[in-house]
């Protein structure tokens, strides 16, 4: 495999990485964006996954032929002077909150499978994410482009274990599931299937960019555009289907993945807490390095001291509320703003394309 072929699935597993944090690996997600919605949550993740592709694509164009290199340029670049700043304000302050929703979520994974205080899981996890950011970049790619997509391959293994079992109801879970109290991002799938794939954008439009900068080929531009989105919605997919062929049995819970898993094999299930644990460890640190490196250049004492601040503030804030309505609190609302964020990224690409006609 040449170095072309390297890079693009080192970036890829990054981008899945990135994106397949506490609510993917957990299964909330899924339950809020699509299983409430029965067949129709199965349409929404086709639209979903094509505008993923979109997005990807265009964010690493644009950091590569611009040379974007902070999360700042890449706003204003899209958004404009004015409104630039503010996306680029209010995307720190919602990864911030994004950053306690997903130390929430390890406390709740930890808890409901070892007992631990969900502020001892939480804490655990603030601890190995800041130890990790402060390596800088680099280091971080490297380590989400191995992480990230075997966290994809044992969630799956879940999932795709639970389909071929022959308690598994996909049918009466598609009709069960729209008349359940499950907590949904939206009351209409098409906009619940949008919002999902434009909530992330806040955080892309940080880091993909950015990474674009670090690319040399148009071809690798286009095979992560096109790999790394593919696999994420494809094992969203498979995720969404286990989930509805368990409907009864995981529709109210705080981790739902955690209870396929136990379903499989009991000792498996507090084995599976260790992957959503690095689930979430693979979203929160791009993340939070995107803050940090807005404020202080790497290796730094000022990078430092805010890295270790805003996880302490993160860490306390992540513990208010249970893991299943953080999501649903915070979640749809950085959806709206992904909705600016898509609109300003289609805006930039037709005047582009007007401009080179003319």
């Amino acid at each position: 495999m040449n170095s072309q072929w390297i890079r693009i699935f080192s970036i890829s597993g990054a981008y899945i990485a990135l994106l397949i944090g506490g609510a993917f690996s957990t299964g909330q997600e899924a339950m809020q964006f699509f299983v409430g919605f029965g067949a129709k949550g199965l349409v929404g993740l086709i639209i979903c996954g094509l505008l993923m592709i979109y997005t990807c694509f265009s964010l690493l164009k644009a950091g590569k032929q611009n040379d974007l290199r902070t999360n700042e340029d890449a706003f204003r670049y899209f958004c404009g002077s004015y409104l630039g700043v503010f996306m680029t304000w209010y995307t720190m302050v919602m990864i911030v909150a994004v950053y306690g929703v997903m130390l929430g979520g390890v406390g709740a994974t930890l808890e409901q499978a070892y007992g631990l205080p969900v502020s001892v899981g939480s804490g655990l996890m603030a601890f190995c994410a800041t130890i990790t950011l402060l390596l800088g970049l680099n280091k971080i790619i490297e380590i989400l482009g191995v992480v990230g997509p075997i966290i994809v391959i044992l969630t799956l293994t879940t999932a795709l274990t639970t389909l071929f079992d022959d308690s598994l109801s996909l049918n009466d879970g598609m009709i069960l599931s729209e008349g359940l109290e499950i907590l949904r991002a939206s009351e209409n799938w098409f906009f619940s299937a949008i919002l999902y794939a434009v909530f992330s954008l806040p955080g892309l439009y940080g880091f993909l960019p950015l990474v674009g900068a670090t690319i040399k080929s148009n071809f690798e531009v286009k095979g992560v555009a096109l790999i790394g989105p593919f696999l994420f919605i494809s094992s969203m997919t498979i995720i969404v289907l286990a989930l509805l062929g368990n409907i009864q049995s995981v529709y109210n819970a705080e981790v739902p993945i955690l209870i396929l898993a136990t379903k499989v094999f009991p000792v498996y299930g507090s084995i599976f807490a260790a992957v959503i644990f690095l689930g979430i460890y693979t979203t929160v640190t791009p993340l939070m390095w995107t803050i940090c490196r807005r404020f202080a250049n790497e290796h730094t004492l000022r990078f430092r001291l805010l890295a270790i601040s805003l996880t302490l503030v993160c860490w306390f804030g992540g513990n208010l509320l249970p893991f299943g309505e953080l999501i649903n609190l915070i979640y749809p609302s950085i959806g709206y703003v992904g909705l600016i964020l898509m609109f300003c990224l289609i805006y930039r690409d037709v005047s582009e394309i007007l401009n080179k006609s003319n």
